[in-house]
């Protein structure tokens, strides 16, 4: 068996292939085997053995001790080896960098262009000497086939209705075998999309002929397996669709409990598939159940990255209760919650458990010996059995927190193996979650699988962090720092920045085993998904950082990062007083402004004055989250008065009256305190030290790190991108390095487009037009407020974005009423970009009669509030959507006009 690739090396490249076979390495790329270069940018290399019939392998480049893969799934060869003495394959090289990559995604191979009826049109050729010519091309709706016409007779003749149709049974990849014997090489041919019934090509591929110039095998029994690459589509031809964003807990059905649940996506389907929309984004679908409370509702704080939410199971399909009473009870009481305006979080979440407990205790001797329970516990029992003794232990110590357990604080995997044993008094307990968990998944897959046939995708959502008390953090403690919290600095969605609390990664420990946490956690999520947006994907790159000890997402730094050394500091001009630049700046000047008639309560009780006027935090003070605590346990309520409040975040204003950041890390580095030129510090130094400061900061937080974070991503995100077939987008808001958005477009990323928060920062909004293909626009997100609350928030804004793009003549209106948002959503459905996605929110908007009539309840988060009621729920249920007929013959329409919803 031979190969050989076309690829132009830089510098000590060498090309390699690796494959399914022990020959090839099994995959390992240490073991890959060597190319010998031609010279002319072909490599070749010749094997001796015997090859499955399945046989799968791809190239790689090797160069100083690292090696690239390249781009795609592997390839395969399924060929009878005994058939044949001599087997050729030649190929192409397929680029890291393409951007056709998110069409070879499941989403379009499994979803989006899935093939029904598989015809099989490669017949046993009875030619001793074979040319296979194949290509993979995903982008075919089932409707229509791919062929192949060429220069010769037995490609006819380049004529439309003797074209060779493909077999696709192995789809996307297409193929064909031809008896060499009958061609006249060189031999010029093209693909087509063609028509079967009509007989017709329907496209034609762009450019000139392809050619194979010769046969080359020798032996008389042989097959040369030629593959292109890429179907030439012209750029005009690219492929577009349209979707709704809407979080699984604001789905609202005539069955629901209260709360949107896993089988509710069946009529979501049914109703996307009316309207046009070819996806279906949701939120984090992961357990996010700590304290059995209303703040479980924040979706991005799981207890589990494997774990199914338990809060969307819907009961009815668990089973029936024997006790007819308990069960209406039951009923009766979900029935109520799902006519309510909002999600009763607690109220829900507190009838279900009951229910599972019931349902448990009656199903526990028929689950057990249930072969398709039996199945998912043993392919999922890595993560299950973990999963379910934490759960256990949550409940039985009334915390999440497992520092604080008296038994069972660091995990020990045989002592809690032990405690998950069946027999014993506690494995009840245990496998009540396991249960749960089985009926979670089978409700999603099913839902998950009822999407696929239908054509529509689901799209999920990775979280960036997880929950400090996890299973995650209690199993692989080594994976993270949970002496630090991810957050953001200050934007436009909050002044002090955001602490999300979750714990950072350690990136040097999830190198040592190849990222095996997130590819399992990744290969989990494409059971249910085909698309995956990456939550803050910046965070890939670094991370904001903030010490355990503060509450403040100001107070963080970028992790990694190169923190400055103290002669830096000194080189670019400034006197290095590091007691001045690192501890709090407290003046007798500004306490006034900042307590008002408390400012000599605050000074006798929390401050020590070291000199005239001038004041240290006394050390049971020194640190936000010491502050925060003094308040809680001294309250004089349930909650803080307006004094405590003022007086809390007043001292908490003075911990960030700093200049510099000590690292976490490496002590004597320093970090520039992002926007220290806001602090009174800074302001108290001369015109001199504010300069070279200036020029400090622009250079650290805009320069210095861009390699850096660069370097970090690309060990990574390779990694991520091949562990499963899942279309990748990313979450590229707010304040983005320049490496970032260049990555993503190595990659082939998606970003994300919102007009009213650009890319550019000079910019008050973007322009759709000037969209990348390798994008998604959509109105709103589920941070922001939605398309009808961002237009009453300030008139200002509103009417220079409507002068801008909508009509520079007519008068703004006050509200924005259904022919402004059909406008708008129109403008984004015209856009360059592979996806217009749009909340249901800003859907329904579009019609009078169907918009919900309190705009400011359709908002679903408010970042700046740390526990936002994650409650938006539909007003509508979804079978009234389904049976408006008009309405999703419009919204039909729209999406039509736009081109998309077109078949390739």
């Amino acid at each position: 068996m031979s190969f050989k690739i076309d690829y132009q090396t830089h510098g000590e490249d060498k090309v390699f292939v690796a494959g399914s076979s022990p020959e090839m390495g099994e995959w390992n790329p240490e073991k890959a085997v060597p190319m010998r270069d031609k010279g002319t940018g072909e490599w070749e290399t010749e094997l001796r053995g015997s090859f499955s019939t399945n046989f799968e392998y791809k190239y790689l480049v090797k160069n100083n001790g690292g090696f690239i893969w390249e781009m795609g799934r592997p390839r395969k060869l399924n060929i009878d080896e005994k058939a044949f003495d001599e087997i050729r394959a030649r190929d192409f090289w397929r680029p890291l960098k393409n951007p056709d990559r998110p069409i070879y995604s499941s989403a379009f191979t499994k979803v989006l262009m899935r093939r029904e009826t598989i015809e099989r049109k490669t017949e046993i050729n009875p030619s001793p000497r074979i040319l296979r010519i194949q290509i993979t091309v995903p982008r075919i709706s089932p409707k229509y086939k791919l062929a192949l016409l060429g220069d010769q007779p037995i490609f006819g003749e380049w004529k439309e209705e003797q074209a060779i149709i493909m077999d696709d049974s192995d789809f996307p990849l297409w193929k064909f075998d031809f008896d060499a014997s009958k061609i006249n090489f060189p031999l010029q041919f093209k693909y087509a999309v063609y028509d079967t019934e009509a007989k017709k090509v329907l496209i034609w591929e762009q450019g000139s002929n392809r050619v194979i110039r010769d046969f080359v095998c020798k032996s008389p029994r042989s097959i040369k397996v030629h593959t292109d690459e890429k179907f030439r589509f012209q750029t005009a031809q690219h492929w577009k669709g349209a979707g709704v964003s809407i979080p699984l807990f604001s789905l609202r059905t005539e069955k629901s409990g209260g709360i949107g649940e896993y089988p509710d996506l069946i009529k979501m389907v049914d109703w996307a598939k009316q309207a046009g929309l070819k996806l279906i984004q949701l939120l984090p679908l992961n357990d996010t159940i700590a304290t059995h409370t209303w703040v479980d509702s924040y979706p991005y704080k799981s207890i589990s990255t494997m774990a199914l939410n338990p809060d969307y199971i819907n009961i009815n399909k668990i089973g029936i209760l024997d006790d007819e009473n308990l069960l209406l009870g039951f009923m009766k009481a979900l029935t109520g919650y799902n006519e309510m305006e909002t999600v009763h979080y607690e109220d829900v979440h507190k009838v279900k458990y009951k229910f599972f407990k019931f349902i448990f205790e009656q199903q526990i001797h028929q689950i057990i010996e249930n072969p398709a329970y039996q199945k998912f516990f043993n392919e999922n029992q890595e993560w299950l059995i973990p999963y379910g003794a934490f759960c256990y232990l949550r409940d039985k110590y009334k915390t999440a927190d497992f520092r604080s357990w008296p038994e069972y604080s660091s995990y020990n995997q045989r002592a809690i193996e032990e405690l998950s044993s069946p027999g014993t008094n506690d494995y009840p307990l245990i496998a009540i979650h396991y249960f749960i968990q089985y009926h979670a998944y089978k409700q999603l897959h099913e839902a998950a699988e009822y999407a696929r046939a239908n054509r529509v995708v689901l799209k999920g959502d990775i979280p960036i962090g997880i929950s400090p008390n996890s299973v995650d953090a209690w199993v692989h403690p080594e994976l993270f720092n949970l002496d630090q919290q991810a957050g953001a600095p200050p934007d436009e969605f909050s002044d002090l920045g955001q602490n999300w609390g979750f714990p950072t990664y350690r990136w040097d420990k999830m190198a040592e085993d190849g990222y095996s946490w997130w590819i399992k956690r990744l290969k989990q999520m494409s059971l249910f998904f085909d698309v995956i947006r990456i939550d803050h994907i910046q965070g890939l790159f670094r991370i904001w950082e903030i010490p355990i000890e503060q509450i403040q997402g100001i107070m963080g730094h970028y992790y990694p990062a190169m923190a400055l050394k103290r002669d830096e500091i000194m080189e670019a001009g400034l006197m290095f007083n590091e007691e001045r630049y690192t501890k709090p700046y407290i003046r007798e000047y500004f306490l006034r402004e900042l307590f008002g008639d408390e400012t000599e309560e605050v000074k006798s009780t929390f401050l020590r004055e070291y000199e005239p006027e001038k004041y240290n935090l006394k050390s049971n003070f020194d640190s936000q989250k010491k502050i925060w605590e003094y308040f809680e346990q001294n309250k004089i309520g349930e909650e803080l008065t307006g004094k405590e409040t003022r007086m809390r975040d007043g001292l908490c204003n003075l911990i960030s009256e700093v200049i510099f950041l000590r690292d976490p890390r490496k002590p004597n580095l320093f970090h520039p305190r992002f926007a220290l030129n806001d602090t009174n510090s800074y302001l108290n130094l001369k015109d001199e030290s504010r300069f070279c400061l200036d020029e400090l900061y622009d250079e650290f937080f805009y320069n210095r790190h861009e390699e850096l974070w660069r370097q970090h991503a690309l060990h990574f995100l390779p990694y991520l991108m091949s562990s499963t077939e899942m279309m990748v987008c990313g979450e590229d808001l707010g304040i983005v390095p320049n490496c970032v958005r260049e990555v993503m477009r190595d990659l082939s990323i998606l970003g994300l487009e919102i007009q009213r928060i650009p890319k550019n920062q000079n910019d008050e909004f973007s322009s759709l037009s000037d969209a990348s293909y390798l994008s998604v626009c959509s109105t709103s997100t589920h941070d922001t407020s939605t398309l009808r609350g961002w237009w009453e928030e300030d008139p200002g804004i509103s009417q220079r974005f409507f002068k801008l793009f909508v009509n520079k003549e007519r008068d703004l209106p006050v509200t924005m009423e259904p022919w402004l948002v059909r406008e708008i959503i129109n403008q984004h459905l015209l856009s360059p970009a592979m996806w217009a996605i749009f909340p249901i929110q800003d859907i329904l908007a579009l019609d009078a009669d169907l918009r919900y009539k309190n705009i400011q309840e359709e908002r679903i988060n408010i970042p700046a509030i740390a526990q936002h009621y994650w409650r938006y729920r539909m007003h509508l249920k979804i079978e009234d959507l389904i049976n408006n007929k008009k309405f999703n013959n419009d919204l039909l329409s729209m999406i039509t006009s736009s081109g998309r919803a077109n078949g390739f």
